[in-house]
C-alpha cells in the first residue's frame, strides 16, 4: 500500500476551525497530502484530481462531489445541513455521492436530514450508501426515505452514468459487518457489470482496499473515519491520531496497484461534538 505524494500547501482561509496551537500543542503540517484545499468558516472544500485508467474522453472533467458521515442528530441540525447542502450545491458537481452515516442512531433523525438533502442538485444525480450508524435503527426504513428525497440508494448493486455514449459505473455497497462480508457484498453488486468500465464504488468503511483491489476497483470511497476526529499532529503525509490504530486508511487518497481509495473526513462527529486539528470536508473529485 501506497499514499499518493504530497503535493499542494493549506490555505487555512480567515479562521481555523481548530486553532493548531490548542492546548499548547504545536501541530506540525508539512504539506498537505489531500490536494488543494479552499478554507471556508466551519469547514474545508478538498479538491482533488483522480486519474483512472482508460477513462473515455466525455467522462474526463467530470466533477464528483462527495460529503459523507452526517450524522443527523443531537450534534447536526437542519440549519447545518442546510449550509452543507447549500455549499455543496454551488459547486455545481456532475455527480453526487453520500457514502453513509446519514443518521447518528435513530430513524427519526433521517427526517430534517430529507428536507436539506432532498435540495442536492446534480447533473448526473445524487447517489449513497449505508453507514454502521444507519444500522443502529432500522437501515430499510431510513433507505426508504432517502429514495423518496432523491437520493438514490445503491445497496449492493451498481448502476451507469452514460455522458455522450459512454459510461461509468457506480457500485454501491451495504455497511460490511458481522455476516456481510465485503466479497459478498461486492459480488452481489457487481453481478451482471461489464468488468471492462471505469468504476467508482461506495463501500462506507475503508478498511477493504486490498479486497477492492483484487477485484480490479478503479476508485472506492469511503468515510467512517472522520480524518481520526483528534488529530495531533500530521508528520510527513502521516495522520498522528488514536484512529490510525484501527486502520491505516483515516484520511486522504491511497493506492494499491490499479486501485485508489479517497477517505473523506466527513461533516458529523461521533462522541462528542468536538473535532480537533480535524476541519470537516466537502469534497470535490475530478476525472482524468
Amino acid at each position: 500500500m501506497t499514499k499518493i505524494p504530497m503535493t499542494a500547501p493549506v490555505d487555512h482561509g480567515r479562521r481555523q476551525f481548530l486553532r493548531q496551537g490548542a492546548a499548547g500543542l504545536t501541530v506540525i503540517s508539512v504539506a498537505n497530502p489531500l490536494g488543494n484545499i479552499a478554507a471556508d468558516d466551519e469547514f474545508e472544500v478538498v479538491y482533488k484530481t483522480i486519474r483512472l485508467p482508460k477513462l473515455p474522453a466525455p467522462l474526463r472533467g467530470l466533477r464528483v462531489g462527495m460529503i459523507s458521515d452526517i450524522h443527523s442528530g443531537p450534534y447536526m441540525d437542519k440549519p447545518q445541513m442546510d449550509r452543507y447542502v447549500e455549499r455543496l450545491n454551488a459547486l455545481k458537481p456532475d455527480i453526487i455521492l453520500l457514502p453513509g452515516d446519514f443518521v447518528q442512531s435513530r430513524n427519526e433523525e433521517v427526517e430534517p436530514l430529507c428536507d436539506s438533502f432532498s435540495k442536492l442538485k446534480a447533473r448526473y444525480g445524487v447517489y449513497g450508501s449505508t453507514g454502521n450508524h444507519d444500522y443502529f435503527d432500522d437501515a430499510d426504513y431510513i433507505s426508504k426515505e432517502l429514495e423518496h428525497a432523491g437520493i438514490r440508494m445503491l445497496r449492493n448493486t451498481h448502476t451507469l452514468i452514460e455522458v455522450k455514449g459512454k459510461e461509468l459505473a457506480l457500485v454501491g455497497l451495504d455497511d460490511v459487518r458481522s455476516g456481510h462480508p465485503f466479497d459478498d457484498l461486492f459480488r452481489q453488486a457487481i453481478d451482471g457489470l461489464d468488468a471492462q468500465l471505469p468504476n467508482i464504488v461506495l463501500c462506507h468503511k475503508p478498511y477493504y482496499l486490498e479486497e477492492a483491489s483484487e477485484y480490479g476497483a478503479g476508485l472506492m470511497v469511503s468515510g467512517h473515519t472522520h480524518g481520526g476526529q483528534f488529530v495531533l499532529a500530521r508528520v510527513f503525509g502521516t495522520v498522528i491520531t488514536p484512529a490510525a490504530l484501527i486502520s491505516g486508511y483515516v484520511e486522504g487518497l491511497y493506492r494499491l496497484d490499479a486501485t485508489q481509495l479517497y477517505v473523506t473526513r466527513g461533516i458529523g462527529t461521533v462522541g462528542i461534538p468536538v473535532r480537533f486539528n480535524c476541519p470537516p470536508e466537502i469534497t470535490v473529485l475530478t476525472l482524468r
